[in-house]
């Protein structure tokens, strides 16, 4: 492949625009849809259009921009891909399950189901698809594959790391302040920066982006179907339930994928992106 091909920054700058760009037009094109439940076709909807736009976005961006291969993103196959996306998910799921039982033990929170088991089953599954078409899959593969394997090549690992967080964080305050206001400032870039700090770690440790997309379905499909209040409605201190469900992935996650995957990564290396 050819080695002319633009700066990092502008490669950087230009993936960041059109996500940007993929995020406004998705809810341009929602805003023409009536207000639905959660699973409605305003919601699948912006799943397509988000999924849809993106991943071929990141397949131009590699091919024309990077002039690299997409194996090099490290989003491999599903024959491949399967065991890191199970590392991802239960390195949420230990820490977030043993957190949300801990603060329902002792009544200090309650958690009802508002179907039956099968339609909470069924409404958990269509809430994951979504998650992963709209959110995670998009996501990770922009900021933990494209700019995180850009990034790296210049930039150690704990570097790299640090800062596709921060290009995370001003994604997703770009998205949320115009509509929001700044006072979300306050709620939202923590959980931003920590959330890109977290899934970067993942992504070093394990080498594979779709660990990261694991951990990202899972975090946000139990964030919605909890927070949403369509699947199940919450009793007690919602600042208990944030605390046990989900600050425990965040401190805990990594240690989990660490010991899961019995590795370590390389914090201190950059690391060259192959023509082939």
């Amino acid at each position: 492949m050819d080695e002319r091909r633009p700066h990092l920054l502008l490669r950087i700058a230009a993936v960041m625009a059109a996500s940007v760009l993929i995020w406004q037009l998705m809810a341009r094109i929602g805003e023409l849809l009536p207000e639905g439940p959660q699973g409605g076709p305003r919601h699948w909807v912006n799943a397509l259009v988000v999924c849809a736009l993106a991943v071929p976005m990141v397949w131009l961006a590699r091919r024309y921009l990077d002039r690299r291969p997409w194996s090099g993103l490290r989003l491999t196959g599903p024959r491949r891909g399967w065991r890191p996306f199970l590392v991802g998910a239960v390195s949420w799921l230990l820490p977030g399950a043993a957190g949300l039982a801990l603060v329902l033990a002792p009544g200090w929170v309650a958690v009802v189901p508002e179907r039956s088991a099968a339609g909470t089953a069924a409404g958990l599954a269509v809430l994951a698809v979504l998650v992963l078409l709209f959110e995670a899959l998009p996501e990770e593969l922009i900021f933990r594959g494209y700019l995180y394997r850009n990034l790296n090549t210049v930039l150690s690992g704990w570097l790299t790391v640090l800062t596709q967080a921060a290009l995370f964080t001003v994604f997703g305050l770009v998205l949320w302040v115009p509509t929001a206001g700044w006072e979300v400032l306050p709620e939202r870039l923590p959980l931003f920066l920590g959330m890109g700090v977290v899934l970067g770690c993942i992504r070093l440790v394990t080498g594979n982006v779709w660990a990261c997309v694991g951990f990202h379905t899972v975090f946000q499909t139990a964030a919605q179907a909890l927070l949403a209040g369509e699947l199940f409605t919450v009793g007690g201190s919602q600042e208990l339930l944030m605390a046990g469900a989900f600050l425990g992935p965040f401190v805990f996650g990594v240690l989990v994928t660490v010991l899961l995957t019995r590795a370590e990564g390389d914090w201190g290396a950059r690391v060259p992106d192959p023509v082939s």
